[in-house]
């Protein structure tokens, strides 16, 4: 009896300790919008992996070398004036499918550490268009208790802003 008892004031000191070792969980913001355009018209707008300060209100301007190749770097600068590096890792236009991620943190642009964003156009109801938008990410602190503009929260809100914005932009863009 004194061994169970003793065991279970072991666990309960440790357990604390344990559980506030554990860092940052995945994050994920998914969104979709119908675009009253054809998917080709969609994906036209926004294939070119520097279109995108055409089309996102938050990304004001967009640095990167020419073509849509594996590896292109582009450099954005958002409303913010921050800047961030993001590095093409698909381009399939037969597909519409577009995917890229965060190169380094900026902490002060974006409180995430990491970054993975695909976008998608497929054909929807009517001819009309369907745009998802997919990121997936850590925060940018590490340890256990963020403070509030590096939290999870904050992370989740800079994201979603993001692609709240860029998908808006996609659907006037296209719908002209």
């Amino acid at each position: 009896m004194k061994r169970a008892f003793f065991a279970l004031a072991i666990t309960l000191l440790i357990l604390p300790l344990v559980s506030q070792a554990h860092g940052p969980s995945r994050q994920m913001v998914v969104k979709e919008m119908q675009i009253n355009a054809p998917a080709a018209k969609v994906w036209e707008a926004l294939a070119d992996y520097c279109s995108i300060s055409a089309w996102n209100p938050e990304v004001p301007e967009c640095q990167a070398d020419p073509g849509n190749k594996p590896d292109t770097i582009r450099t954005l600068k958002l409303k913010s004036g921050q800047q961030i590096r993001e590095k093409l890792v698909k381009h399939e236009p037969e597909n519409k499918l577009m995917q890229y991620m965060l190169m380094e943190p900026n902490q002060d642009a974006l409180p995430v550490n990491t970054l993975g964003t695909t976008l998608t156009v497929r054909d929807g109801d009517g001819g009309n268009a369907v745009v998802e938008w997919k990121a997936a990410f850590y925060r940018s602190f590490p340890g256990p208790t963020p403070p509030p503009e590096l939290s999870d929260e904050a992370a989740v809100a800079a994201v979603t802003r993001i692609v709240d914005a860029g998908l808006a932009g996609i659907k006037v863009l296209a719908e002209k």
